[in-house]
């Protein structure tokens, strides 16, 4: 059995296959067990033309905020009318989303006299919000703040209210008591996706939101047994659901394979799926 749950397709801002491409790569890698999961929206499944044998799982992976704090969750198993209005409604397209954060980050910076490039236009359609502000800023800033990623501008400076740049993104993103009820409210379950990329500690991290989700991912193209191991017990010690995924986007981003899973730690995953059980 090989069950890959955190997938994009082309409804994803940074991923390049076509869904019905994306279900046959699947399905040539081997897997049996799938979710598309991309950012802010599950519309992908209105484009299905053939399952192709698949257990296609409904799924998305939505941003919402914790302890003031964004992350990103794995949604799973709902019902895909309701939820998908919630997300129109909610998170808009990603242009208009993506277009408002970098509005709001923009005007700070001619507010506070903070130098950037803006040369190169900002196109929506193409490229997130931090990604862009991240390239006009100046070295010097950059240097100065200690930013050395997109992801350092994005999960910790733009959330510190003693950064320059601090947003709120209550104004793009939900609540996590918010996310988990109308999926809850839709037959399905909320999971953590990939602990580690949060640029901080990940049992920070983990212990953030335990008291919020039904699980965790536990394999996300990890760096070693380890982190999976890691994140494993973590999920036993505190009651947590398991879930894995490659995070695939049809491109150079990330593998397609789950690694270091066990069997113990497949038949967990099933267990939690609707039609399976231990």
């Amino acid at each position: 059995m090989k069950i890959n749950l955190h997938t994009h397709s082309n409804y994803s801002l940074d991923a390049d296959y076509e869904v019905n491409d994306l279900l046959l790569d699947l399905k040539e890698h081997g897997f049996n067990i799938v979710s598309i999961t991309d950012h802010d929206t599950c519309k992908a499944y209105h484009d299905i033309k053939d399952d192709l044998g698949l257990r296609i799982i409904t799924g998305m992976e939505g941003d919402a905020i914790c302890n003031n704090h964004t992350y990103d969750f794995l949604c799973y198993d709902f019902s895909l009318e309701p939820v998908l209005e919630f997300a129109d409604r909610q998170y808009q397209t990603v242009e208009i989303r993506q277009k408002k954060i970098f509005d709001y980050l923009y005007h700070l910076c001619s507010e506070k006299n903070i130098s950037i490039d803006d040369s190169i236009p900002y196109d929506p359609k193409r490229e997130y919000a931090h990604g862009a502000i991240f390239r006009m800023l100046s070295q010097e800033f950059l240097d100065q703040h200690h930013i050395e990623s997109v992801g350092d501008l994005y999960r910790i400076s733009t959330i510190d209210s003693s950064f320059p740049l601090y947003i709120d993104m209550h104004f793009v993103w939900p609540d996590i008591a918010e996310l988990v009820q109308i999926i809850h409210e839709n037959g399905g379950k909320v999971f953590l996706a990939h602990p580690y990329r949060y640029n901080k500690d990940v049992q920070e991290v983990l212990d953030d939101v335990k008291d919020y989700v039904d699980g965790i991912e536990i394999s996300n193209n990890p760096k070693s047994q380890e982190e999976v191991e890691f994140l494993y017990r973590y999920a036993k010690e505190n009651n947590l659901l398991v879930s894995c995924g490659s995070d695939y986007h049809g491109n150079d981003h990330y593998d397609i394979e789950c690694n270091y899973l066990t069997e113990e730690m497949l038949t967990d995953i099933l267990s939690w799926i609707k039609g399976y059980s231990k």
